[in-house]
């Protein structure tokens, strides 16, 4: 059974890793902004003394500036209208060469006439140049104000709006008295400048700019946060990220602290702190933070420093110091300086002094070095930093001498070896140093020889050497006698003799031996053990002085058994140790904390809601708890064992701000040693497989149940108890217990004999183990298993594959509080726990009739094997009789023998025993007792068990088991379901939260923005394409998970995505939201504005009609020139002209919800001149909805409304008929016109339901508005996209056709085949790359032309587009006319037709005018239109043949009269002679006195002019008779000749009618049958 995989087809929309989510932002580029607008500011230009170049060169460094960096800008009045300096196009290139560039273009619209008249009514004064807009000037408008004003109020004036109101009235008389006379009018404002202004903002400005068009999200900045969502610690700690970044740690004050992302940070100095407001990112975007690589290795001789610093500068690009390297040369010229000065006498303190002082001076001008070259380290490297010191310092002195020098480090590192007494560096030391060891240790052993060797004579000693030295060597001898010779003196003759002993002891003495990674325990190992206890001493005296520097951090490492990727390892961590997170115990304060955010909480509710949900505290408390990536479960044994399970809270700690709940107090330690193993980054943790544990009594139905959903979830199915049966059978060979013991006694009550032989035959039993014991015990009296008993079986299912990959359902286990027990110790739990209820009645129905029956078979086998037994007595009986009769003839024995035999074998106990037999209702009362006495014992252990668990948090799910059994296992499969379906997102914690606080959250950063934005994730997934509306109607749902803010249009769906998020955010990213643009038309009560303004209530769009739009203008703008235009008609009595409409529509789309979210248009066009009008202004919806409906549907609404509404009178009957009519008549133009143009008008039938109408029309606004947003994105990302339903005219399509014309460029590449896509006006599969449209043959072609484009279009496509004269033209049978005198090719003959057919002489068919093609000024005709089509897919193919030299004759009419006889007879009456033949051929005719020949002939001209179809009704009648006539003369001759006889019959004997045909046949002799 293979584990349950599940592929994930998209990556996670979201970032999941915290920290990647922020440093994603934080390399984000902030949002920008270009306002552009009509020039009302830009005049101003032309009266600044300040020049342009200053201006635009200020401008743009502010842009580069650090805080703009940060925060972004708004451009407002750039590009400038003024061109002193630059010009427009020029300073629309600045913008786009911007390192910050604009993401959003806004344009602020305004009508030309409104825009004009604002402007022109401006005036300056003089001497303040301060502007007076026409409403602050003109007494006329002042005048209207004040009227207004003056009129009755429903409500009643407060005195702040009087006092506000009497302010004003000072105000405008002081306007008219001083101001109004001395104000002026600009030049640049009189109405001809302006309308020339805003004519070149139109022309050169606005079209330029308004080429792009992308959307990005805006980020906000901080502020304060909720309760409950307090500022987290961020790795910096207390460090300043500014000193840092410089390259040193320098911790923080409170005094300079900020917030960022959620995040505490500290500044060192206010300086620090202003850089950091200014701009966080260079700050806080990786690698930092990093330490600044400012470290000292120390360790004892051949420790491994010199290897250790460089693998630490190598991972941080920095540079080793070895001190002895670089004072080398200084301590050569201090030895010779003191040899000089003292001669013999050289004190190690004066050298000391001069290696220091030396030291400092080097280290000073290497740390000058290092400065200029660190800044290469990495990007954004400080100067200070990047050195490790290799071995250095090694005294207390040295250390002081780097404080006062300022060169403190961040980091000393001692390398050490405590285990097993320094042997790793013993061994180092000796093998270094192992041929001075090795002499020393012989000479010293050399030398106790010798001592031992004193005590004899040394004349003894001197001849014995020297009888060895004659002995053995001659030329050794011969050597010593020329020593001798050349001795003056007997003593140095000894001496000479005594280094050779000395060689020749040395030679033959072996050293001790050693382990091959040790070294040879001897006096001679001391020094340089003395080197390292030495060392020790001196680094416990240099780490008290370092501890006295609070920032510097020491680590001892450890080298024994380590390699040096381990080294490097513990090195790194002890340098980054103080910039990563830390985990703490759960402790007082995090109480306190708690407490107040639940005070603070409940106090905010308290604000918002009258009445308050009373909760045990606890929980409430546990519910709102921010949980870790393991939520309420161990990660320790999550990682160790992959096991769930929940941890305790009085065992919780806390890492990162969130809680984690451990087992034990050991595992929350392992926890917070290292919490990094333990925790997700990128990824959610996985999850084990599903194991639950099914329980309940037996009868229940676990087995089943069990069975069922294990095959349902792809899963093992374990039975507690039957593996327990297993596992004893190996050795007993039969099942164990009860039942099973009632049924072998029966069944082994044979004969003595049957024993005796299964007894000689059976083998030996085999020995049961004490675990097998164990479990026998536990089957047959439910003695408890042991615990390594449990542990052998139970373990495997949790920890060993494959159930540990797969899962499991564990029917039956565990059936004691006992058990349970033991898997709270060994820390093995499942994901939920099943106990079935079922009650006793139920589980008597259940368990007793077949316990019944097996009763009754027993006893059936009892009656059986009684009367066998009877039979084997008497048969017994019968064969002993025999037997003692034939002894008593010849001995004369007793009979009485054999009774005592029968007794032996059959004893009369047995025989009582079994006439005691039970009857079937005491057995029925006894099993009744046994099951209910188990039921109980069940029940029993089940409660305590369910206790137990509860200790645990184990779910536990109850379901009664009275219904069918697979009732009840679907419905526990639905109980199930969220476990086992939502397993991914078992760790994920979402928290739901308001509104407001959403929205303060990511105003703040305290949190992110989902990438979803607005988007609700489970919609999305669902399929729909439009963004959701927000509004108190359909208010927003929001929750938090992990980092992000998701918002949600239902609460049900922020439950679906509480319950598995992960399934929701691995699905493609949002597209880009764009403006929903339709039209819905239709009679009237068709439904259209139903239909529109559920879209406004549901989607946010705005719902226009015409009268809407035109109301808006009155409302919005009444002094504009077209609202005063609309009211001078409207009063009127006239109807708005269209044009007038129109502006007002045009005008109301420019608002902000039209340009955003969309727009409905409500009965809108209705007429050819509206349609005109909104393609004049380029108002195209991309659908176009027709409700249609049959007027007898109109008018029964209608009918109904009025019941319902008091319609007034012109909603009539006959005036709806009226307008139905209109619109039916006005509809057929328009119809046709968006059909050809913009293929975007669908037609509904509007008679069904409005909610079948909404989803249709639902439906295809989804598909539309998705393939817009495909197209928006592949167009963005340099790719091809579908053009389909775009509402692309005719005229655009040709004027964008790419190289290939309205021509297939996949099948032209892969098929070098033109398939002209002309022949339909559909752009189903047309395409759009850069720039250009592509028409496709068929779904194939478009699919790999959207998949790899480039392949197909120059300068990759394989064959170029022929030349104009060389592509085939399909022409009319009109215009191959008009071609005259040009003759057709292959003299007419069908060349496809000739070419596929292999060129033969039976493959030339001519061809049909009707199927014409030019090519290569040249004309061809085809057979048919399947031949005409392959020609014009492969010209080249058939273009060029020659025909043979023999042709088939040509076939022209010739008349049917001009033929030969047999020509004219096959052509002409074949089918008739056919006919009349077969009938001959049939009947066989023959005319009395004629021959056959002749009657035949006969025959068939009678038939031919009888079934003539040219010849007359009467004439084919008449010819009808003839023939039958004839056919009854022909039936003369074999009706005589089987009447007639040979012997004269009289007349009476004959039949009737035989003389008259007699008489008949006899006339016609000499008759000629065709006159007659």
């Amino acid at each position: 059974m293979a584990s349950q995989q599940e592929q994930q087809p998209y990556p996670f929309v979201d970032i999941y890793d915290e920290d990647e989510a922020d440093r994603e932002f934080l390399m984000s580029k902030p949002t920008c902004f270009v306002i552009l607008g009509k020039p009302c500011k830009e005049l101003l230009y032309q009266g600044q003394s300040v020049p342009e170049e200053l201006v635009i060169k200020m401008l743009l460094d502010k842009v580069e500036s650090p805080e703009i960096v940060h925060f972004g800008y708004v451009l407002c009045d750039f590009p400038s209208l003024s061109e002193e300096y630059m010009s427009i196009p020029e300073q629309i290139e600045v913008i786009r060469n911007l390192k910050l560039k604009p993401d959003f273009l806004i344009n602020i619209k305004c009508p030309d006439n409104d825009l004009c008249k604002r402007v022109s009514g401006q005036r300056q004064h003089p001497e303040t140049n301060q502007i007076y807009q026409r409403e602050e000037w003109d007494p006329e408008l002042i005048e209207k104000r004040r009227k207004k004003r003056k009129e009755p109020r429903k409500t009643k004036d407060t005195e702040e709006e009087e006092e506000e109101e009497e302010e004003e009235e000072e105000t405008n008389e002081y306007m008219l008295a001083e101001i109004l006379p001395s104000l002026v009018q600009r030049p640049e404002d009189f109405l001809g400048n302006v309308q020339e202004r805003v004519a070149l903002y139109k022309d050169i400005m606005l079209h330029p700019l308004e080429v792009r068009d992308e959307l990005f999200r805006v980020l906000a900045s901080y502020k304060l946060v909720a309760p409950r969502y307090r500022w987290r610690r961020s790795r910096w700690g207390r460090a300043c990220p500014v000193a840092l970044k410089n390259g040193e740690i320098i911790m923080g004050s409170p005094d300079y602290a900020v917030s960022f992302l959620g995040k505490m940070y500290t500044m060192s100095t206010e300086e620090a702190l202003k850089e950091f407001m200014l701009n966080p990112r260079p700050y806080l975007v990786p690698p930092m933070p990093l330490p600044p690589c400012k470290i000292l290795i120390i360790g004892p001789p051949l420790a491994g420093t010199s290897t250790l610093c460089n693998s630490v500068a190598t991972y941080y690009q920095g540079k080793v110091l070895d001190m002895n390297i670089l004072l080398e040369k200084h301590y050569e010229e201090a030895r010779i300086e003191l040899l000089e000065q003292t001669r013999i006498e050289a004190t190690e303190t004066g050298i000391i002094k001069v290696k220091e002082k030396i030291e400092f001076e080097r280290q000073l001008k290497e740390q000058g070095k290092l400065s200029k070259t660190n800044k290469d380290r990495y990007p954004g490297a400080s100067e200070k930093g990047g050195w490790v010191v290799d071995n250095f310092p090694h005294f207390p002195e040295h250390w002081t001498a780097l404080v006062d020098k300022g060169l403190l480090p961040d980091t000393v590192i001692c390398l050490k070896n405590n285990e097993q007494n320094g042997k790793v560096l013993l061994h180092r030391l000796y093998i270094a140093n192992k041929e001075e060891i090795d002499a020393r240790i012989i000479k010293r052993l050399v030398d106790e020889a010798l001592k031992k060797k004193q005590e004899e004579e040394e004349w003894n000693i001197l001849a014995n050497l020297l009888d060895i030295l004659c002995l053995d060597s001659a030329n050794l001898f011969t050597f010593l006698l020329e020593q001798q010779k050349m001795i003056h003196s007997i003593l140095q003759f000894y001496t000479v003799l005594y280094n050779i002993v000395l060689f020749i002891y040395f030679v033959g003495v072996k050293l001790p031996d050693y382990p091959e990674d040790g070294f040879p325990d001897t006096p001679e190992i001391e020094p340089l053990k003395n080197k390292i206890t030495q060392f020790l001493n001196n680094w416990q005296k240099l780490e008290t002085v370092i501890t006295e520097s609070p920032l510097v951090v020491t680590a001892e490492i450890e080298i024994h058994g380590q390699t040096q990727e381990m080294l490097l390892k513990q090195a790194i961590q002890a340098m980054e140790q103080p910039f990563k997170y830390h985990g703490w115990e759960h402790g007082p304060e995090d109480e306190d904390e708690e407490q107040e955010d639940l005070q603070a909480e409940a106090e905010a509710l308290a604000e918002e809601e009258e009445e308050e949900v009373e909760e045990d505290e606890e929980e409430e408390e546990e519910k709102k708890r921010h949980l870790g990536d393991t939520k309420h479960f161990c990660p320790v044994i999550l990682k160790e064992n992959f096991i769930l399970y929940p941890g305790l809270t009085e065992n919780a700690a806390k890492y990162r701000e969130k809680y984690y709940y451990f087992s034990t107090p050991e595992n929350r330690d392992k926890f917070l040693e290292n919490p990094e193993e333990y925790v997700s980054y990128k990824e959610p943790l996985k999850a084990p497989p599903v194991r639950i544990c099914l329980l309940g009594p037996h009868g229940a139905g676990k087995t089943i149940c069990a069975r069922w959903l294990a095959e349902k979830l792809g899963i093992f199915h374990i039975q507690f108890e039957e593996r327990l049966q297993e596992l004893i059978m190996i050795k007993t060979g039969n099942r164990v217990g009860p039942e099973e013991e009632e049924e072998e006694e029966e069944e082994g009550s044979t004969t003595q004999q049957e024993v005796g032989e299964s007894i000689a035959t059976a083998p030996d039993k085999m020995e049961l183990t004490e675990e097998e014991e164990a479990i026998k015990a536990n089957i047959l009296e439910n003695e408890p298993l042991p615990p390594e008993v449990l542990d052998n079986i139970v373990s495997q299912w949790w920890m060993k594959e494959p159930f540990r990959s797969t899962g499991f359902i564990l029917d039956g286990f565990p059936r004691t509080a006992e058990e349970v027990q033991f898997l709270v110790e060994h820390s093995l739990c499942p994901d939920a726990t099943v106990f079935l209820e079922v009650d006793e009645e139920d589980i008597l129905v259940r368990l007793l009739p077949n316990r019944l029956q097996k009763w009754k078979e027993r006893q059936a086998k009892k009656v059986e094997k009684k009367q066998q037994m009877k039979e084997m007595k008497a048969k017994i009986r019968n064969e002993l009789a025999k037997l003692d009769g034939d002894i008593e003839d010849d001995d004369d024995e007793d009979e009485d023998d054999i009774e005592m035999i029968l007794e032996e074998e059959f004893p009369k106990e047995e025989e009582e025993e079994d006439e005691e037999e039970e009857q079937e209702a005491d057995a029925i009362d006894r099993m009744k007792i046994e099951i209910s006495e188990k039921y109980e014992a069940d029940l029993t252990n089940i409660q305590a068990v369910q206790e137990e668990l509860e200790k645990l948090f184990i779910p536990q799910i109850i379901m009664g088991c009275k219904r069918k059994p697979r009732i009840v296992c679907y419905q526990l499969y639905k109980k199930l379901k969220d476990i086992v379906e939502n397993r991914e997102s078992i760790f994920e914690k979402c928290y739901p939260l308001s509104l407001s606080l959403a929205r303060k959250m990511i105003v703040l950063s305290y949190k992110h923005p989902s990438n979803f934005g607005q988007w609700d994730p489970v919609k999305l997934s669902e399929g729909d394409a439009i963004k959701p509306y927000q509004n108190e109607d359909t208010p927003s749902y929001p929750l938090i998970h992990r980092n992000c803010v998701y918002f949600f249009t239902s609460k049900e769906n922020r439950e679906k995505f509480m319950k598995n998020p992960i399934k929701y955010l691995r699905q493609p990213k949002p597209k880009p939201t764009v403006p929903v643009k339709i039209a819905i038309v239709g009679p009237p009560k068709s439904g259209k504005t139903t239909v529109a303004q559920k879209f406004a209530r549901t989607y946010g769009l705005m719902r226009l009609s015409m009268g809407d739009a035109i109301r808006m203008v009155l409302n919005n703008q009444p002094e504009s020139e077209l609202a005063l235009v609309l009211k001078w008609h409207l009063q009127k009595g006239l109807t708005a002209p269209d044009e007038l409409a129109m502006r007002a529509l045009d005008l109301a789309l420019m608002d902000t919800v039209c340009n955003t979210t969309g727009f409905v248009l409500d009965g809108y066009p209705v007429t050819r001149k509206q349609v005109g009008l909104l393609e004049e202004m380029k108002i195209i919806p991309v659908k176009i909805f027709e409700l249609d409906i049959d007027v007898k549907e109109v008018l029964r609404r209608a009918l109904l409304d009025k019941q319902i509404y008091p319609y007034p009178v012109h909603d009539s009957s006959q005036i709806l008929s009226i307008k139905n009519s209109c619109y039916r008549a006005q509809t057929e133009e328009i119809r046709p016109y968006y059909e050809a143009q913009h293929q975007n008008w669908y037609v509904l039938d509007a008679s069904h339901s409005k909610w079948w109408i909404w989803d249709k029309i639902l439906g295809e606004t989804q598909m539309i508005t998705k393939q817009i947003q495909i197209y928006l994105e592949r167009i963005r990302q340099g790719k091809a996209a579908s053009v389909a339903g775009f509402c692309i005219t005719p005229q655009e399509l040709l004027s964008r056709l790419g190289e290939f014309g309205q021509y297939c460029p996949v099948s032209l590449a892969e098929k070098g085949e033109l398939v002209d896509c002309s022949v339909t006006r559909s752009l189903q599969f047309a395409a759009e790359f850069r720039g250009h449209y592509y028409k496709m043959a068929g779904q194939k072609e478009l699919e790999k032309f959207l998949d790899s484009p480039e392949l197909y279009v120059p300068p990759l496509a394989p064959r170029p587009l022929p030349l104009p004269y060389k592509l085939p033209r399909k022409l009319t049978e009109a215009e191959v006319k008009a071609l005259f005198p040009i003759q057709v090719e292959l003299r007419g003959y069908c060349p496809v037709t000739y070419l596929d057919g292999k060129q033969r002489y039976e493959a030339l068919v001519p061809g049909n005018i009707e199927y014409a093609v030019l090519y290569r000024n040249k004309l061809y005709i085809f057979e048919s239109e399947e031949k005409l089509q392959k020609f014009m897919r492969l010209p080249e193919k058939y273009w060029n043949q020659t025909l043979p030299r023999k042709l088939p004759p040509l076939k022209e009419p010739i008349l049917l009269t001009a033929l030969p006889l047999t020509g004219y007879l096959e052509q002409g009456v074949a089918a008739a002679l056919i006919k009349a033949m077969n009938e001959v051929g049939c009947l066989k005719p023959k005319f009395p006195f004629i021959s056959v020949k002749r009657t035949a002939l006969l025959f068939i001209a009678y038939h031919l002019k009888a079934f003539n179809p040219r010849s007359s009704e009467y004439v084919r009648k008449k010819y009808k008779k003839k023939l039958e006539r004839f056919i009854e003369h022909c039936e003369l001759i074999p009706y005589l000749g089987i009447k007639m006889t040979r012997k004269y019959k009289e007349p009476q004997n004959r039949p009737i009618d035989f003389d008259h045909k007699l008489q008949i046949f006899l006339s016609l002799k000499d008759v000629d049958p065709a006159s007659h």
